[in-house]
């Protein structure tokens, strides 16, 4: 949402992260009931077990895209620390091309192993099979989407900020506001 309207470019550049975190809020009430239903009435429910781990399938592929939009995935940089601005781009740039031509390979074989799922469907759910896998390949297309938007965008970058990802939490904001407040309370202002 930017200025409280619905804004679909933000939606669409985050609809893993919505998702996933979807699947997570999922997750984490379905195993919150699952222990007071066990600890509190000494009853287990088996369907919320497979449905918590379906929902924890979900999460993770969709996490894999969501981080590489945000550049939050899994990079040993000490390497490119150490090289020119130009190498270090190159680099850059192979290892996208790298990691998206190793998913375009595993959607493949896995579109052939989900259809050999047939019709086979969960145990305690009867959810089918290829429903529950098929976020997968979807995943991984969406990750290959997403590294080659972040390509475009390191062909783009300046030196100063090639492959810089935003931190989750700007530290140096929050204690700003922290020392304001308390430069307010030393005042007597009311915060």
């Amino acid at each position: 949402m930017k200025d409280g309207k619905f804004d679909l470019k933000t939606f669409l550049n985050n609809v893993e992260l919505y998702v996933a975190t979807i699947c997570f809020i999922v997750l984490t009430v379905l195993l919150t009931l699952q222990v007071i239903s066990r600890y509190v009435m000494n009853h287990s429910f088996t369907w919320m077990e497979e449905l918590a781990t379906i929902m924890f399938v979900w999460m993770i592929y969709l996490g894999v895209s969501a981080a590489v939009t945000k550049r939050k995935h899994l990079r040993i940089d000490f390497v490119l620390e150490m090289v020119p601005f130009k190498v270090k781009r190159a680099m850059l740039v192979i290892d996208n091309v790298i990691f998206a031509v190793f998913n375009i390979y595993m959607t493949i074989i896995l579109v052939d192993v989900i259809k050999l799922l047939g019709k086979s469907v969960t145990t305690m759910l009867k959810i089918p099979q290829q429903l529950v896998y098929v976020i997968i390949p979807i995943s991984l297309v969406l990750t290959t989407i997403r590294l080659v938007q972040d390509t475009l965008a390191l062909l783009k970058e300046d030196e100063e900020n090639l492959g810089a990802s935003k931190p989750s939490m700007d530290l140096d904001a929050c204690e700003e506001i922290y020392r304001q407040k308390v430069l307010a309370r030393e005042k007597g202002e009311n915060v």
